[in-house]
């Protein structure tokens, strides 16, 4: 890896915590691919397309990641909703897109907490403390979607590991991870653990290119003759301005129902 490993993944993920690193990295990264793909393609500047096409592999792209390390004991859990959660050694793993980490590090980083959002805090460890301690406004400990109500009623109760992830129209751009517990219905977070850069996997080394000598080369051949002309003098005395190029209109990728 580029950097050290977390010393709580470590002691969370034992010998499988570099490569949980690297597979929640990976899936990021192809999440960010598959969202350029889809703006490159998107004929409209809305962002509805780019946006949906990361809310859905932020979750899909992760679980076939972690299930692909075969790690003993990894499940796929549903939500009751449209998307499905990866649990490894008994740690349920939750993306979440922010444009700026920074402006998020104490709370959650969408605009609202959605209801199913409160529940998979509620049916994790850090929810027990609800039962003693209600929070204002949380009254769903009794009321838990039958999947979410499974992991409650697991002993021990699985632990809730957030990604929280920078992405914008030039990619991704930073990730941290931690374990956080809710402090209030508003989306008030506390870091259980360290919020902890996720660092990316060593690249491959790039293979060497042969020096090549002969004419097959793509820029081997005589360089094109244009002809250059210059702007027609009633042209340069009209008001009319010299066209050029309109750039794209900036498309937002936000999709606010990734945790409905």
């Amino acid at each position: 890896m580029d950097g050290s490993t977390p010393d709580w993944a470590q002691a969370r993920f034992g010998e499988h915590a570099e490569a949980i690193q690297g597979a929640i990295w990976r899936a990021l990264g192809e999440t960010a691919q598959g969202v350029a793909d889809i703006r490159a393609a998107s004929r409209n500047k809305k962002g509805f397309a780019p946006g949906g096409e990361r809310a859905v592999d932020q979750f899909e792209l992760l679980v076939g990641e972690l299930k692909g390390l075969s790690i003993e004991g990894t499940e796929v859990v549903s939500t009751g909703s449209w998307y499905e959660l990866p649990l490894v050694l008994n740690t349920l793993i939750y993306p979440v897109h922010t444009r700026n980490g920074d402006d998020h590090a104490e709370r959650w980083p969408r605009r609202k907490l959605s209801k199913l959002m409160k529940e998979i805090f509620a049916a994790t460890a850090t929810g027990r403390r609800w039962v003693a301690d209600p929070l204002s406004g949380f009254e769903i400990e009794e009321n838990l979607r039958a999947s979410l109500a499974d992991l409650a009623a697991r002993d021990p109760r699985p632990r809730l590991v957030l990604v929280v992830y920078e992405m914008d129209g030039s990619g991704l751009k930073r990730a941290w991870w931690g374990e956080a517990e809710l402090r209030n219905e508003s989306g008030a977070l506390r870091w259980l653990t360290d919020r902890s850069s996720l660092v990316a996997p060593l690249a491959t080394p790039l293979a060497a290119v042969p020096d090549g000598t002969g004419d097959d080369r793509f820029d081997s051949g005589e360089l094109p003759d244009l002809p250059m002309a210059g702007r027609p003098a009633e042209e340069r005395h009209s008001e009319q301005p010299l066209r050029t190029e309109q750039a794209d209109e900036t498309d937002d990728s936000a999709v606010e129902s990734d945790e409905n």
